[in-house]
């Protein structure tokens, strides 16, 4: 079984009902069929070997959903990509990956030239409209001039011959910041995502008559699970790519009637904060899922607090786990704030010592994973892929104990990654980029707690002598190279760093300035 295959099998379920509402748009599952099997036809005619990468920059949208899937379908791999990220970043991971192709929406096309620039193995430009571009030995299709000649309703992509282009396992890449600030490609096969998938709708208790709300991106290993388990139970999809208005989100949510909100920290924190969230009824709606990031108790409780008769999930993943890995049953929520909650189903977690072996309750170890929803490995970086599996297991790289209901706690970050807002951002990236201004000697960057992101980025920096600076003017600089959410959101200046006897920065005593 293949990931395009919850698509198809919920077409022929469920063909009238809503697939996707996004604005004023929508979708049933037939009609989305029907897009799906075009756009499948359409790749499946570029002259490129099955197996090829396939990136993807598109927002949110019914569009993406059903290239999606046909690109799955047409024996090649997808490769979502960021949108906030920079052209260069772009670049790099067309590159790693080796994409023949992209589909790039068209209100991205500012990023193409560095995107050629850096994708010297890119074939094939796809965008929705027309663009005016020198794309020189690169050729261009709009996704308008697909030849529907001969198209009827009963075609089906079965009703071709894609056995030459077998992608084999391997579903899709999810590129994701790694230790060295060099983005990793998590590669994800079928088995992967669709044990994930499964797992999640079980836990979840959803049915055809759910609707979730997302806010969340689809090249985000959050929203790419939001689509599938959606798709996978016949749910609608409610799509609203405008967080930054929340009280538009919740009129969607009122006049939509969705029954599912997911978020991260930081989302929750702006509704609560700054909207009407808490003063509106919902009716609708039955559960909210979070994740992305630990989220404060404080902030738990004001939501039970607002919402006491809604269901609330927290939950605990990696990218390299499909993501989800845990969840706390909201029976359980009050006597277990603070919890992760417990494996889902299908997954084993043990929290091991440095020897290998799981450790007794209530001693601290690093969070281990096994199970289908394991990564295959990372894209052409076997080093970093041997020091996270290991016996078939995945080390997250968190530290974690258990109490004595086996329920599941985290206590801190191993390795040298700050999650903020959802985003898993390099400290090493962050201090790289400071250390070019030209007023700065020295920078440490670090996570610390945050009411509303759940955890942010901090720049501690020294200034050269004689030089003057301002958190500002940091900011500035950094958003130039770096995305939004690698901007540091707090910058203290000190005279100097403090640091081990060995010469290394002590982020312990860094944490407390």
């Amino acid at each position: 079984m293949k990931i395009y295959d919850l698509l198809e099998k919920s077409a022929f379920q469920f063909g009238e009902r809503t697939a996707i509402i996004h604005q004023e748009e929508r979708i049933n599952y037939r009609e989305l069929y029907r897009q799906y099997c075009l756009f499948t036809r359409f790749l499946d005619s570029l002259d490129l070997p099955g197996g090829s990468r396939i990136a993807i920059l598109y927002e949110n949208s019914i569009n993406y959903v059903g290239l999606f899937f046909a690109i799955s379908r047409a024996g090649f791999v997808a490769v979502p990509l960021d949108t906030s990220q920079k052209p260069d970043k772009l670049g790099y991971i067309i590159s790693d990956c080796s994409a023949g192709a992209v589909i790039i929406q068209s209100k991205y096309h500012r990023v193409l030239k560095g995107i050629m620039e850096h994708g010297k193995s890119l074939e094939f430009i796809i965008s929705d409209k027309e663009i005016k571009a020198d794309f020189g030995e690169i050729e261009f299709h709009s996704l308008s001039g697909i030849n529907t000649d001969g198209w009827n309703e009963s075609l089906s992509p079965n009703d071709r011959n894609y056995s030459e282009k077998f992608s084999g396992e391997l579903a899709a890449i999810f590129y994701t910041s790694g230790s060295t600030g060099t983005p990793k490609g998590v590669k994800l096969s079928h088995k992967n995502l669709l044990s994930n998938t499964y797992a999640t709708v079980e836990y979840l208790e959803l049915k055809p008559e759910d609707r979730i709300m997302v806010i969340l991106p689809f090249y985000y290993i959050y929203g790419n699970s939001l689509l599938l388990t959606h798709i996978a139970s016949g749910g609608t999809i409610v799509i609203n790519n405008n967080f930054m208005y929340p009280e538009l989100i919740l009129d969607t949510m009122e006049k939509e009637k969705v029954t599912g909100f997911s978020g991260v920290p930081s989302n929750f924190m702006i509704l609560l904060n700054k909207s009407t969230f808490s003063k509106r009824k919902l009716e609708s709606l039955r559960y909210f899922t979070q994740a992305g990031g630990s989220m404060a108790p404080e902030i738990i409780k004001r939501l039970m607090k607002a919402f006491p008769n809604k269901q609330i999930f927290i939950m605990y993943g990696q990218t390299e786990a499909s993501p989800r890995v845990t969840y706390l049953p909201p029976d359980r929520l009050s006597e277990k704030i603070g919890s992760i909650g417990i494996p889902i189903p299908g997954v084993d977690v043990r929290i091991m010592n440095e020897e290998g072996f799981e450790v007794p309750t209530g001693e601290v170890g690093e969070l281990t994973v096994a199970g289908d929803n394991v990564m295959l490995g990372y894209w052409n970086k076997d080093d970093e892929e041997n020091q996270v599996i290991k016996e078939n297991r995945l080390y997250t790289g968190d530290f974690a104990k258990k109490d004595e209901d086996e329920y599941i706690y985290i206590i801190g970050r191993k390795k040298e990654i700050v999650k903020a807002a959802g985003n898993r951002v390099s400290t090493k990236e962050i201090e790289e980029r400071i250390l070019e201004h030209e007023n700065v000697a020295e920078v440490a960057v670090l996570g610390v707690k945050d009411d509303i992101l759940g955890e942010a980025v901090k720049a501690v920096v020294v200034l050269k002598e004689g030089c003057v600076g301002t958190s500002r003017d940091i900011q500035k600089f950094c958003r130039e190279k770096l995305a939004d959410f690698m901007v540091p959101k707090y910058i203290e200046f000190t005279d100097a760093l403090p640091k081990h006897q060995s010469g290394k920065i002590d982020k312990t005593k860094l944490a407390e300035i």
